[in-house]
């Protein structure tokens, strides 16, 4: 994907050298070995996720998010209005529906456990695939940090408009075409 088809502020982000992706603030983790940062696009850095939702800045770009925010999910999470992924500028969430691996193709699936940087699940988390995405959008939000669990849960505020992305037959994403 060209970076001018990407939000400015998601474009001005480091690029991954491998994969050629931005680097969103929330995937990058401290080395423990050298205290250098790591790419790890399958976690979430839970205390950069938690500052960056307390000072209402965007997950994927850093930048101050604006009038509305937005949160992608599986359908369970927009129906309970409950996330465990942090929110982020409409725009940047729907830009990461194009270019994640994990929910622009069906077949993709998440890195094994077993393997290096492939993170760590809440306990709490449902770690199936969902069949179709929700990208909600709302005004507000709360964030509750679970320290039993060690990360932090979204709350938003009832969505305002909603988004949801579906598989087409060649196991791409693509938006349903009853938005609202």
């Amino acid at each position: 994907m060209s970076t001018t088809a990407l939000p400015a502020s998601l474009a001005a982000r480091p690029r991954d050298p491998r994969r050629g992706l931005p680097i969103p603030p929330v995937n990058l983790h401290p080395d423990e070995h050298t205290g250098t940062a790591a790419i790890d696009f399958t976690t979430i850095n839970t205390p950069i996720s938690t500052r960056l939702a307390a000072e209402r800045r965007c997950s994927l770009c850093g930048v101050e998010m604006g009038y509305w925010v937005a949160f992608l999910g599986a359908p369970r999470a927009a129906e309970l209005l409950r996330y465990s992924d942090p929110p982020g500028c409409p725009d940047c969430m729907r830009a990461a529906v194009r270019l994640c691996p994990f929910i622009a193709i069906s077949r993709h699936r998440r890195a094994r456990a077993d393997r290096p940087g492939a993170g760590v699940m809440p306990a709490s988390a449902n770690a199936s695939k969902p069949d179709s995405w929700v990208l909600g959008i709302t005004r507000r939000y709360r964030s509750v940090f679970v320290p039993e669990e060690g990360f932090t849960v979204y709350f938003p505020a009832p969505f305002r408009t909603i988004e949801t992305y579906v598989y087409d037959a060649d196991g791409r994403i693509n938006p349903a075409p009853a938005n609202r």
